[in-house]
């Protein structure tokens, strides 16, 4: 097999497996990982069984690699957001629009994944050794800018740890209105959000 052939072959491989995972992502956020099966995650792909568990594993697996792909998502945005060189408050509504945006997508569904990884008995060790570990990184990353904001005079005088909380529970919920709301609905305005937060 010519190296162009085997690429093209690698790259519909992955591809599938994308699509295989954000099909997997939907099944969970909707039914969590007790009363998801593998022929769940098949039919609504419009795949075999087999398929699926040949390019993902088991249930188990497939739950374990979204919760990594949602902390790891969460982590970045807000570390993106720390680097933008734009005024404590300007990163505060970048992390923001830049959720919203993502939410409108497939972004709702990793929220519900992460709240699932967090509150149920069911899920796998390694979710739940991942969960106490990379968890507070988000968290304590937003918390600088918060700071920033206040020294800046840009953002509230409240206790920085306790505003990064009301902003992440603010986002889940919003993630969980968008899952649970089916029918179109317009991004909710930014400065609406954070006005909770501005000094």
């Amino acid at each position: 097999m010519s190296p162009r052939k085997e690429e093209q072959n690698k790259q519909i491989r992955e591809e599938r497996r994308e699509q295989l995972l954000r099909t997997a992502l939907k099944v969970f956020a909707k039914k969590g990982l007790s009363a998801t099966k593998i022929n769940d995650i098949a039919t609504e792909a419009g795949s075999s069984y087999g398929l699926v568990y040949h390019y993902l594993g088991t249930k188990e697996e497939i739950f374990t690699k979204l919760v990594e792909m949602a902390l790891e998502g969460s982590v970045k945005v807000v570390e993106m957001a720390a680097r933008q060189d734009v005024s404590p408050y300007e990163q505060l509504k970048w992390l923001t629009e830049t959720i919203l945006k993502g939410l409108a997508d497939h972004g709702a569904y990793y929220y519900l994944i992460i709240i699932q990884a967090f509150t149920s008995e069911a899920v796998p060790v390694e979710v739940k050794r991942m969960v106490s570990c990379t968890s507070p990184t988000a968290m304590e990353s937003l918390i600088p800018i918060i700071k920033a904001g206040q020294q800046a005079g840009q953002i509230i005088q409240e206790n920085p740890v306790m505003l990064a909380v009301a902003y992440f529970a603010m986002i889940q919920g919003i993630a969980m209105h968008q899952v649970q709301n089916r029918t179109i609905q317009p991004i909710l305005h930014t400065d609406l959000l954070l006005r909770m937060f501005r000094a």
